[in-house]
């Protein structure tokens, strides 16, 4: 009995070794893609941002808040998976999630809504769609002050990929301050973990294979007694 169980404990501990081969938050994952968004005003996100703006007029003529869309191409550390997009807002953006620009911190903004959106072109989506896309909304208000606070849901959002890669994402709130004269520009950024089930080496698969032949003379035995 004492053998056999040995021959199992074998067995188990080579198919923990390649468990722990399959699944990795250790690789090193290329992400790609762009943004775009809109504001709304109803009860339901939009689907999309057709019909809908990028900016919204403040209290004087050539005034208010305005949303830049961005592209990324970002890599997670090989060490944590961690993946961040948060570049500073340029002309054109690049590598965050967009960027808001405000040139009236007096005008109320509050009930306005955003729709954030997040194409992922690069892995590819569960259906193997060469655009996945995800959205993220935020509720704006302003302060006494002067700013403008844009509210972003910020539960994770998870996203599965056609490769196996897995991603947990989220967006950090805005705060905008124009100082009631003048602009200011503020980057839309993220953050999340990734992780990607690879194919178990050959080497694990040999070493399963030992541990299960190992344990067929061991039962053999066993029956004969």
């Amino acid at each position: 009995m004492k053998q056999l169980w040995n021959g199992v404990r074998l067995a188990a501990l080579a198919a923990g070794a390649i468990g722990a081969a399959a699944s990795t938050a250790g690789a090193q994952i290329n992400f790609t893609g762009n943004t775009f968004g809109c504001f709304y005003m109803a009860a339901t996100a939009p689907a999309n941002c057709t019909g809908l703006l990028t900016s919204v007029a403040g209290s004087t003529a050539g005034s208010g808040l305005s949303y830049t869309g961005s592209t990324f191409n970002v890599t997670s550390n090989p060490a944590d998976g961690l993946v961040s997009i948060g570049g500073a807002p340029a002309s054109p953006n690049v590598n965050n999630l967009g960027s808001f620009t405000l040139t009236d911190g007096s005008h109320d903004y509050t009930g306005q809504q955003f729709a954030l959106f997040v194409n992922f072109t690069h892995p590819t989506g569960v259906a193997g769609n060469n655009l996945y896309t995800a959205m993220v909304t935020g509720n704006l208000s302003n302060a006494t002050t002067g700013n403008v606070f844009i509210d972003f849901v910020n539960t994770p959002h998870n996203y599965t990929f056609a490769d196996g890669t897995t991603l947990s994402f989220g967006v950090d709130d805005v705060s905008l301050d124009d100082h009631i004269s003048g602009a200011s520009a503020v980057a839309v950024t993220g953050h999340g973990y990734a992780n990607v089930a690879t194919v178990p080496e050959p080497s694990s698969m040999a070493l399963l294979g030992t541990g299960l032949v190992g344990l067929v003379p061991l039962i053999r035995r066993r029956r004969k007694a």
